[in-house]
């Protein structure tokens, strides 16, 4: 066989064709630049192949199945429709505030303010976090997916500020703030309860902020906001603004912008 020999080991299972070419008196030649694969190392090769891809199928899988544990939470803890007695609650709540022991804190669910339509908990950012370090989430009890929902509650904001001022005593520390579609990990809409870093104010883009008089219409506002930059898919932080107003601030997700990482102290360092 011209141009190649037959590999050690076994039946050949694949090479190229021939090609056909002149040579330096331009007659017509084949040259065989065929590349023989025995059938066990091809057959290997497949199968890791199939194994990688599995994997990252197994993957995408679990992600997705775990984009529902806010959802599930709300459904089996707190939903008086869907809850029951709470016994089918994933992780109890037990009333307990300590965050500092991490397999308990991730293991049960400390509330920190409960009405007819919201709650609000510990994240599990805060297990195993020292004392001082603050994370909440406020959640609507209703099963809403996002910032791009049609029936986001006003609400919800309203009722976030009031559970972070009774957290955080400095209320321009405080930041409330929702991530993009693309930049959430869970499909319940819930509102992050952080404390703003020190540098975040001057790193607001001046161009996607807007300062309203009260907490009423923030889905409105940034709504709008997102609609005049041109970002189909975008976050909002909502901080305590001049004269006892309030800084809505709009983050491009389609950019990789979470404004729960960006501007606020959302884990413990």
């Amino acid at each position: 066989m011209r141009g190649s020999k037959r590999p050690p080991g076994g039946r050949v299972c694949s090479r190229s064709s021939s090609l056909v070419g002149r040579n330096t008196n331009g007659a017509s030649s084949n040259v065989d630049y065929g590349i023989m694969i025995p059938c066990a190392q091809l057959g290997k090769a497949l199968l890791f192949s199939m194994s990688i891809l599995f994997a990252i199928a197994s993957l995408h899988s679990a992600a997705a199945a775990n984009r529902d544990g806010l959802r599930v939470l709300v459904e089996s803890c707190f939903d008086p429709l869907t809850a029951g007695d709470g016994s089918k609650c994933p992780a109890p709540v037990t009333g307990e505030s300590d965050s500092i022991n991490e397999a308990r804190c991730k293991a049960t669910t400390d509330v920190w303010a409960k009405s007819t339509e919201f709650v609000a908990i510990r994240d599990r950012k805060m297990c195993g976090c020292p004392r001082g370090f603050e994370h909440g989430l406020a959640m609507p009890l209703a099963l809403i997916s996002g910032v791009e929902a049609d029936n986001t509650p006003e609400g919800i904001w309203q009722f976030a500020w009031d559970v972070a001022r009774k957290r955080i005593s400095d209320p321009n520390l405080i930041a409330l703030t929702v991530n993009s579609r693309l930049q959430r990990s869970q499909d319940q809409l819930h509102i992050h309860i952080v404390q703003l870093l020190k540098e975040a104010r001057s790193a607001f883009p001046q161009d996607a902020i807007v300062t309203v008089d009260n907490l009423e219409h923030v889905w409105a506002v940034a709504k709008t906001l997102a609609q005049e930059k041109r970002m189909p898919d975008y976050g909002v932080l909502v901080v305590h603004g001049p004269d006892d107003k309030f800084t809505v601030v709009v983050a491009d997700g389609a950019w990789s912008h979470s404004p729960e990482k960006d501007y606020t102290y959302y884990q413990c360092q």
